[in-house]
């Protein structure tokens, strides 16, 4: 069989991010050299032979029909999200989008990278005690084919554990700013906590406090966000308005507004309470938001450091990449995966 380019990040997504449908070409920011390039989505996000690897030295075995089965059974939930922009929250849907997440979260090149990292780390850990890695029970060299051996026979047991982790998360979309557009990177399934775990880390797919973001298009988002998030919020809301009604107070008991002026100001701050309220009961019931520049910048920001190399932006405004790049060398070969 001819050597062919094999997607980890799927055609079906790459087409929402096109410069030119009809030719089907994306602008891409290359980490690794700095530069940007326009190439065809056949081209990008893909390996030759990235499903294969070598069994028992003569036998070619191949992830790729599955890995196309399996994109066969998301992409009419997937398409249904792009068309209507809303999710339908019903346990079908959310199970089916956890399964998505997962899968993509599992199959990128740098997922695959993490089992490179683990060798590495496990030969310093032996050769630190004085042993040497080859010789423990069962070990085997990690060449490119045991590498990729690793990574696909492993990756169903992967996603069956993760995928319920991520359906216990509230599901939202984000539509971009109509200045802005989100990116997408090679390892597309990003992480983000707020909350500081300590030395153990905090982007856990289980870990609390976790968001996780998924870009479905250019103009939409998929956010899976651990529910104290959205109580978190609350809070932050509830107290910021409980100490906007004691400074309201006061202002009145010193004379320095009326209680006519403390109306006014308050009926000119209802729209605000209101879109607050909406957010936040969207954020735990599930809905459609919408992003400010921060946010996209933010969530765009992320694929930028997740990416193992390469970006996408439909605008073609790879800028914010680019710059994050420069600032952050560590990440210019994308981040090392936890999944506890």
């Amino acid at each position: 069989m001819a050597a062919q380019n094999q997607h980890f990040v799927p055609k079906f997504i790459l087409r929402q991010f096109t410069i030119n449908e009809r030719d089907e070409r994306v602008r891409v920011y290359d980490k690794h050299t700095g530069k940007e390039f326009t190439t065809s989505i056949k081209n990008i996000m893909a390996e030759r032979r990235f499903n294969e690897f070598m069994f028992d030295d003569d036998y070619i075995a191949s992830f790729e029909e599955i890995a196309g089965r399996i994109e066969d059974t998301v992409i009419p939930v997937y398409r249904h999200v792009i068309k209507t922009g809303v999710l339908e929250n019903s346990p079908e849907q959310q199970a089916t989008l956890a399964f998505f997440i997962a899968f993509q979260f599992v199959r990128t090149k740098a997922s695959r990278d993490m089992w490179r990292q683990m060798e590495k780390l496990l030969r310093e850990h032996v050769e630190r005690m004085g042993g040497k890695v080859e010789d423990i029970e069962g070990y085997e060299p990690a060449t490119e084919e045991n590498i990729k051996k690793r990574h696909l026979l492993n990756m169903r047991g992967f996603i069956e554990e993760f995928t319920p982790l991520i359906a216990a998360k509230n599901f939202m979309l984000m539509r971009a700013h109509p200045s802005r557009a989100f990116y997408i990177g090679d390892h597309p399934v990003v992480l983000h906590n707020a909350e500081d775990h300590g030395p153990y880390g905090n982007l856990g797919l289980g870990v609390h406090g976790i968001e996780i973001y998924m870009p479905l298009s250019s103009n939409l988002v998929l956010c899976a966000m651990c529910p104290s998030v959205a109580a978190r919020l609350r809070k932050e809301w509830n107290d910021g308005v409980s100490e906007r009604q004691k400074e309201m107070v006061a202002a009145i008991t010193s004379g320095k507004i009326t209680i006519s002026d403390a109306i006014r100001i308050r009926e000119s701050l209802r729209p605000l309470n209101d879109k607050a309220e909406i957010a936040i009961n969207q954020f735990e019931a599930g809905g459609t938001i919408d992003g400010g520049v921060d946010q996209v910048d933010f969530i765009n920001s992320l694929q930028a450091m997740y990416a193992s190399r390469f970006v996408i932006c439909k605008k073609a405004n790879l800028a914010l990449a680019k710059r994050h790049n420069e600032e952050f060398p560590k990440f210019r070969s994308g981040v090392l995966m936890q999944t506890s």
